[in-house]
C-alpha cells in the first residue's frame, strides 16, 4: 500500500555527532556531503532501481527537478529504472548483480544475507560515521541500522522511520460497519466473531477476514507467550529471557490457532474461494467488501485511501484482541538500500540515500513533487494531492519526522500514530541475520512442504487432526530438524555475544 500522508519535522539525533572515519582521499572527507556543495565533488552517475509501475509524472520529474537537485547537492546525474515486483529479490535484480552492473535498490535481511555471501553487495561501513550519512542518522533510529549489519559491517542503509511495532497483531476493523451493528469497539475474539455475525446478517454479500494468516492477530487469544516470528516456521518468546528458538508448527499453540482458523473457514468468516484464489481477498478488501483484516499502525489511513473510493463512508480502526503484553518492534525502517559490489563510488549512493531523509524540503520533493503543481499545503501543513501519480513510493520513504497527512486524517489519529511505539519493546532477535548457506537445500525443501501441506492447515482449509501428522512427517523428511538446529546454533552464538 502507498501512503499519501505525513506530519512535520524535527526528530531526535540517534546517531550523535557525526565523526568522519572516511579516508582523506574520499569525496566526503571534505565535508561536502552535508554542506549542499555538490560542486566540490567529481561528477558521478547513479542508477536507482525501483519496483512497480513508473508514473508519467515520475518520468518527468526524474529528468528535471529530481536530477537538478541531485546534481546540485552531490554533483551526480541520477537515473531511475523501474522493474516489475516479480524481479525483486531475484530475477532481473540477481542478473544485474551477477553481471556487475552499477546500481542501488532496496533489500530485506534475507536477500541481503544471501547476496553478501556471494559478494554482490558493497560494504558501506566506511561511510556510516561521516558526512555522507550524517543527516539520516538524525532521523533513522540506530536499531534500524543494526538490522542490516553482518559481522559488524553495514551492507544496506535503512530508509524510513515509522511505527513498526505490533505489525499484523491488531485487527483492522471497518468501524463504520461496527457502529452500524450497534458496537463501538472489539476487544476479544468473541466480540470480533459477534461483529461478523451481526454484519453478515445485514450484509451477507460481505466477507469477514480479508486474509488467510491471522496467527499474529489472534496470538493473545491462544497463548500467554509473546511470540515473534522469524519466518513461517520459527518464533521466539519475547516474554522469556532466553535464546530458545521455537518450532511453531510443533507447538500446542499452533494446534489451537489452526482450530480457530478451521472454525472461521467452516463458518464463512474466511470465504471458501480463499483456498484457490487468495489474491481475491485483497481485492475484496480494497473494494470495501470485507469486514476486517490484520492491522498495522499506518493501515487505518493507508487502507482508507483505497476503500473510500468504493465506500466513501468507510472508516477503519485498529483493535488488539485480549492483549496484555508489550508490542514488539524490529526497528522503525521501511526497507534498506544496498549498493552493488561493482559500483565505483558507493559513497555517492549513500549521499543520495541521505538526501531522501535530510530535511522537509527534500522529502516533500521526492515524495510529493512540486508544491502547487503536484500538491498543496493548508495552513496546518495538511497535504492535498493535485495528481494521483506516484513518485518515489510513499511507503518506502515513510519517515514520521517529515510525513504529511491529508485533511481526512484526524489530529487524534496522527497523535496515536506517532505514539504507537511508545510502549513497544525491541525484539531480542533485532539485528540477527541467519546465514542459510549450511542448510540451503533443506530450506528449499521445507519451503515446498510449507506451501503444499502446512498452509492449508494454518489457513483452516483442512482439519488439523486429519492432515497434520502427514505434514509433520513431510517436514521432518525435508530436513527440518537439521535446519532448526543450525538456526538455533547461529542465534545462540549471536545472542551470547550480544549479551556477553
Amino acid at each position: 500500500t502507498l501512503l499519501s500522508a505525513c506530519g512535520n519535522g524535527g526528530g531526535n539525533n540517534n546517531g550523535g555527532e557525526a565523526k568522519s572515519s572516511t579516508p582523506a582521499s574520499s569525496p566526503a572527507a571534505s565535508g561536502a556531503a552535508g554542506e549542499n556543495a555538490g560542486g566540490k565533488l567529481k561528477p558521478e552517475k547513479l542508477k536507482i532501481v525501483l519496483y512497480g509501475d513508473e508514473s508519467n509524472r515520475m518520468k518527468e520529474l526524474a529528468k528535471t527537478e529530481f536530477n537538478d537537485i541531485v546534481k546540485k547537492e552531490i554533483n551526480a546525474e541520477i537515473e531511475f529504472q523501474f522493474l516489475p515486483w516479480t524481479e525483486y529479490g531475484g530475477g532481473k535484480t540477481d542478473l544485474m548483480l551477477s553481471t556487475g552492473e552499477d546500481f542501488a535498490t532496496y533489500t530485506d535481511t534475507n536477500y541481503m544475507v544471501k547476496s553478501v555471501a556471494k559478494g554482490l553487495y558493497a560494504d558501506l561501513t566506511p561511510y556510516m560515521d561521516g558526512p555522507a550519512s550524517a543527516d539520516m542518522k538524525k532521523t533513522v533510529d540506530d536499531n534500524s541500522f543494526k538490522a542490516f549489519q553482518l559481522n559488524g559491517k553495514q551492507y544496506a542503509v535503512p530508509v524510513g522511520n515509522k511505527p513498526n511495532s505490533g505489525e499484523f497483531y491488531s485487527a483492522l476493523v471497518r468501524q463504520d460497519l461496527l457502529e452500524e451493528a450497534g458496537m463501538q469497539s472489539v476487544s476479544s475474539l468473541a466480540e470480533l466473531e459477534q461483529f461478523y455475525d451481526k454484519v453478515h446478517a445485514a450484509h451477507p454479500e460481505l466477507i469477514g477476514f480479508a486474509g488467510t494468516d491471522a496467527r499474529r492477530m489472534l496470538m493473545y487469544e491462544y497463548t500467554d507467550k509473546n511470540l515473534y516470528w522469524q519466518n513461517d516456521f520459527l518464533a521466539v518468546d519475547e516474554s522469556a529471557k532466553d535464546d530458545k528458538i521455537i518450532s511453531w508448527f510443533e507447538t500446542p499453540e499452533f494446534k489451537a490457532y489452526a482450530q480457530i482458523m478451521r472454525d472461521w473457514y467452516k463458518k464463512g468468516i474466511i470465504p471458501k474461494y480463499a483456498a484457490t484464489n487468495t489474491p481475491q481477498l485483497t481485492s475484496d478488501w480494497n473494494s470495501g467488501k470485507a469486514m476486517f483484516w490484520s492491522g498495522t499502525a499506518a493501515r487505518p489511513f493507508e487502507g482508507a485511501a483505497a476503500i473510500s473510493q468504493a465506500v466513501p463512508t468507510a472508516k477503519l480502526e485498529n483493535y488488539f484482541l485480549s492483549r496484555g503484553l508489550p508490542k514488539i518492534s524490529r526497528g522503525t525502517y521501511s526497507t534498506a538500500w544496498f549498493v552493488s559490489a561493482n559500483s565505483p563510488d558507493p559513497e555517492r549512493y549513500v549521499m543520495f540515500f541521505n538526501l531522501l531523509q535530510k530535511n522537509q524540503e527534500l522529502y516533500d520533493l521526492f515524495a510529493y513533487g512540486i508544491k502547487d503543481k503536484d500538491y498543496t499545503l493548508d495552513e496546518n501543513g495538511r497535504l492535498a494531492r493535485l495528481t494521483t501519480d506516484s513518485l518515489v513510493p510513499d511507503w518506502l520513504l515513510m519517515n514520521k519526522n517529515f510525513m504529511r497527512f491529508d485533511k481526512t486524517v484526524s489530529e487524534d489519529f496522527i497523535q496515536k500514530y506517532k505514539a504507537w511505539d511508545d510502549d513497544a519493546i525491541i525484539s531480542k532477535t533485532a539485528g540477527f541475520n541467519f546465514d542459510n548457506a549450511p542448510v540451503k537445500n533443506e530450506e528449499t525443501k521445507i519451503n515446498g512442504v510449507f506451501s503444499e501441506f502446512l498452509v492449508p492447515i494454518a489457513s483452516g482449509f483442512v482439519d488439523y487432526d486429519a492432515y497434520f501428522p502427514k505434514a509433520l512427517d513431510k517436514l521432518k523428511a525435508a530436513g527440518f530438524d537439521k535446519y532448526m538446529a543450525e538456526y538455533q546454533k547461529q542465534f545462540s552464538a549471536w545472542y551470547a555475544a550480544k549479551n556477553g
